[in-house]
């Protein structure tokens, strides 16, 4: 299985920083078998990043993802 790249210069670009911290987090997944309204994935509720991002690979897995995108 190739690897799923995680792009996060959008989220640095406007905070500054890399992504850390709890917070509610919005990933954009790249896949080319996902609809339109599949692409966006936001957490349900406050959660560290590391986290957050283990359940935007399980989605990307699952849709055969190329890439991860962290939104702002």
């Amino acid at each position: 299985m190739a690897e799923i790249e995680v792009y996060t210069e959008r989220y640095e670009r406007e905070h500054g920083h890399k992504p850390v911290g709890r917070r509610f987090w919005s990933f954009t997944i790249v896949s080319p078998i996902a609809t339109a309204k599949d692409h966006f994935l936001h957490t349900e509720q406050a959660m560290t990043y590391d986290k957050a991002l283990e359940k935007a690979m399980e989605v990307a897995i699952k849709r055969r993802s190329e890439r991860i995108i962290v939104e702002p």
